[in-house]
């Protein structure tokens, strides 16, 4: 996005205030549902684990660990990846560009793309949908809502967030359903 247009856009969310703010305290808070809501998933999958312990179901118990393996080590790998990918690519972020202000101010310089943000909350996303598809939907809604976010706050190139989330979405399949 070029410094023009989002300062057409900032100024129009200028004259809309309640937008603005609910804009920048989204920005700010959704992205923690993700992150909070991952621990929240891991507690469901180890009480199944243990029940089917508790119930005798030894060999679907061992299979059972393993997908909860799975479950930590695909989004923790990805964002690994997906870090390093950034560090590597090093690319800019939309406010280094002269005559561009965020409407979130940062003081952040490169490393722009994937966004980490986009990637963590899709591949988050993706384990969700593994085990409960219904919740899954839910979070990968919530995903696009934070890819929508970041670049609306001006903190990241349209380019950023979907590299992001095409990666978590690919390494979630991937080390969800492949594997």
């Amino acid at each position: 996005m070029t410094p023009e247009r989002y300062k057409k856009l900032t100024d129009w969310l200028e004259g809309h205030p309640a937008l603005r703010e609910g804009i920048i305290l989204l920005n700010r808070w959704l992205p923690l549902v993700p992150f909070v809501c991952y621990p929240a998933l891991l507690l469901l999958l180890n009480l199944r684990w243990f029940a089917m312990l508790r119930v005798g179901r030894g060999g679907g118990a061992l299979d059972f660990m393993q997908v909860i393996a799975r479950a930590i080590l695909v989004p923790g790998l990805a964002f690994w990846m997906g870090t390093l990918l950034r560090a590597r690519l090093n690319f800019p972020r939309p406010y280094e560009q002269p005559g561009f202000v965020p409407l979130v101010p940062k003081s952040t310089r490169g490393n722009s793309c994937p966004s980490r943000h986009a990637l963590s909350a899709a591949v988050l996303g993706m384990v969700w949908l593994y085990f409960y598809p219904a919740v899954g939907v839910g979070m990968l809604a919530i995903a696009a809502l934070i890819c929508l976010l970041r670049v609306l706050s001006g903190v990241h190139f349209i380019r950023d967030v979907l590299v992001g989330t095409a990666f978590g979405l690919a390494f979630g399949f991937a080390g969800m359903w492949l594997l």
